[in-house]
């Protein structure tokens, strides 16, 4: 159960500088305050982590769409990224509103969990990328922000290798090739 503070001084140490409990200490915890959320989300985005992944029966909104659909649904307030909707209709998302033709729809998307739900995978993952996010802004020095950024990497495939195990793959059912040749 990692905490925001722990996640960025882990990130902190892992490029040589001493762990904040301030988002308002010095350079370290002014760099930290301003890339965090956008560097977390970020990292979000970049897969459909099985575990910040949310499924929801869409409402319905009373108003008809000004365009062509014919209906308007509200997206969920913690929606990072829409990952599916269910029967792969048409549709269009205009600001917060997803429209469509069809009555009833529900999809799948990124939403950000709290910090303390994560799995460690996925801590590590962000604290490495942090710190090579970290790195220019505090120590100046472009050798270890390519440090940084292997290490970064390294860890991210490490953490989809792991996330992907929350979801075994399906077998094929529907195989004609195969069935032909009896």
């Amino acid at each position: 159960m990692a905490s925001k503070f722990d996640i960025v001084s882990q990130a902190l140490v892992l490029i040589g500088e001493a762990p904040i409990s301030s988002f308002s200490e010095g350079t370290a915890g002014l760099v930290a305050s301003q890339l965090y959320e956008v560097t977390f989300d970020g990292l979000l985005t970049s897969h459909r982590w099985r575990f910040a992944v949310g499924k929801s029966q869409l409402n319905r909104l009373t108003d008809t769409p000004l365009n062509s659909w014919r209906y308007a649904y509200q997206l969920p307030s913690q929606l990072l990224m829409l990952v599916n909707v269910k029967h792969n209709p048409p549709y269009e998302i205009y600001e917060d509103k997803l429209y469509t033709d069809i009555h009833k729809v529900e999809a799948d998307y990124v939403y950000r969990p709290d910090e303390g739900s994560l799995p460690q995978y996925f801590v590590e993952s962000l604290a490495a990328r942090l710190a090579e996010t970290f790195a220019i802004p505090i120590t100046n020095n472009q050798t270890m922000r390519e440090a940084m950024r292997e290490l970064a990497e390294r860890r991210f495939q490490e953490a989809i290798f792991k996330d992907s195990q929350g979801r075994p793959p399906v077998a094929i059912q529907h195989r004609p090739f195969v069935d032909v040749r009896r």
